[in-house]
């Protein structure tokens, strides 16, 4: 069934559509082309996904960092032993990584952002204090 536009198909119709239709219906929708190691199952999956987060909405940035600390996907800040270094006002300051968080100043924190406060005064990311993360990267 068809919607309005010329490529808006109905979600429930997107499994039906040929590999092709839903390559033209990715690019139209989400104005990139789609990965070119996805079949039909996954760019169907990934339209109607684009389709349900436009009408609902996303999910909270809580969520998304907690799935980011279940699959190990946030910046990699190295193996115990590693050693940040950051200069903020002319003070060279030292983190080392430790299995259970990080040692900064002889005291183990759980976070780099508690120790950028500490050493800021201010709130900050603090894999992006540390320049673990670009700027711009989202959370």
């Amino acid at each position: 069934m068809r919607a309005s536009r010329d490529t808006d198909w109905d979600i429930a119709d997107l499994g039906k559509l040929p590999r092709s239709k839903l390559r033209e219906v990715w690019q139209n929708e989400l104005n990139e082309n789609p990965p070119a190691c996805f079949g039909r199952e996954l760019l169907a999956l990934g339209i109607a996904y684009a389709r349900q987060e436009r009408r609902y909405g996303g999910f909270r940035k809580t969520s998304v960092r907690e799935l980011d600390r279940l699959f190990g996907t946030s910046p990699p800040v190295g193996r115990p032993g590693t050693i940040l270094v950051r200069e903020w006002q002319g003070i060279t300051h030292r983190v080392t990584v430790v299995a259970d968080g990080f040692i900064w100043n002889g005291n183990t924190h759980s976070s780099l952002s508690g120790i950028a406060r500490a050493i800021t005064g201010t709130k900050w990311n603090g894999p992006r204090f540390f320049g673990l993360r670009e700027a711009t990267d989202g959370l």
